[in-house]
């Protein structure tokens, strides 16, 4: 079981609070856990800059880092002052990825939060940007928060799939539904639960080379109803009011944008499915939201131990922390 109580920040490079800063910030207040703050600094900025000399390039590399640190340790200052456990740690490094999971190895956080980083389309077809990354090998929750919404989440929404493939797959709509359900209950919010019945879908798998196969007449309707009900039994198991239930019918990646972005959505909680199913994630719905989504995104991941989801809300634990060190070349 992860037994560490601490919340990690992937902190910009730019040496400003941007709304993962403050979000992570916030949510290590409310929740009682310390928070890490990490930069990630490389060579680009200073090859740019049109500077090949090695005795140059590192005397410029040891000012920013120190110029850098020393920002990250006035606000690190302003947030312990205010009751906040937390420190910070430069690393400088040719590939952030590699550098983002030695620390989840080293630290082992509840979760990592770092601001969304979108990409244009074209370069993601001929690369893999960070946040795909994490989102498929990261092993502990990420959450990617999006500019223009509240540093606290007040409103939070679990998504719901109840087209999974097995039982593990299906458990993950309960730790889905858990999940919004704690972080709304740390920040003195509402957690609602949506799932979006999407009759194209099936509709779609029976497709074939020669064509649509036939779908009994009223079949469409059992369906639905179907899924209404195990909609329903899934909110009532977790004691979710029927105000805060939404049953939708529609494609699901514009039919949760629309209602988040209608509903004033704080935090949009998901799941991933495993790796190896990973590409009937990417592309589609997650893909998409990520892309698109009106607020931040809460990726959970089904292969966890659910044991750790009682760590991650345990709001009376905390864990000491030791100053760290700046990175060496």
């Amino acid at each position: 079981m992860n037994e560490s109580s601490e919340f990690l920040l992937i902190a910009s490079s730019k040496m400003q609070r941007t709304p993962a800063f403050d979000r992570a910030v916030a949510l290590a207040r409310a929740f009682g856990v310390s928070l890490r703050i990490v930069a990630l600094d490389d060579f680009q900025a200073l090859d740019v800059m049109g500077v090949f000399d090695y005795t140059a390039l590192a005397r410029l590399r040891d000012d920013y880092l120190r110029a850098h640190r020393q920002w990250l340790e006035q606000q690190a200052a302003q947030e312990r002052a205010k009751g906040l456990e937390c420190s910070v740690q430069i690393l400088w490094t040719d590939s952030r990825f590699d550098a983002i999971a030695s620390c989840v190895r080293a630290i082992c956080p509840q979760m990592l939060i770092k601001d969304v980083h979108h990409e244009r389309l074209f370069a993601r077809l001929f690369s893999t940007p960070l946040d795909w990354h994490l989102l498929r090998d990261c092993k502990c929750a990420v959450q990617f928060v999006s500019e223009g919404h509240r540093p606290l989440p007040r409103r939070t929404l679990a998504a719901v799939n109840l087209y999974r493939y097995d039982d593990a797959d299906l458990r993950l709509n309960d730790r889905l539904i858990e999940t919004a359900s704690r972080i709304a209950r740390q920040c003195a919010g509402s957690a609602h639960v949506l799932y979006s019945f999407d009759w194209s879908a099936f509709y779609a798998t029976r497709v074939t080379l020669l064509g649509a196969l036939p779908v009994e007449t009223g079949f469409h309707e059992a369906l639905g109803e179907a899924h209404a009900e195990a909609f329903a039994a899934l909110c009532e198991r977790h004691a979710i009011p029927v105000e805060c239930r939404h049953f939708l019918v529609g494609t699901p990646q514009p039919t949760i944008s629309r209602f988040a972005r209608e509903q004033d959505i704080d935090l949009l909680v998901m799941g991933s499915l495993p790796r190896t199913r990973l590409e009937k994630v990417i592309g589609n719905t997650a893909e998409l939201l990520l892309t698109h989504s009106p607020c931040s995104v809460l990726i959970v991941k089904p292969g966890d131990n659910p044991d750790d989801l009682d760590d991650l809300y345990r709001a009376d634990s905390s864990t000491a922390m030791g100053n760290m060190s700046p990175a060496h070349p």
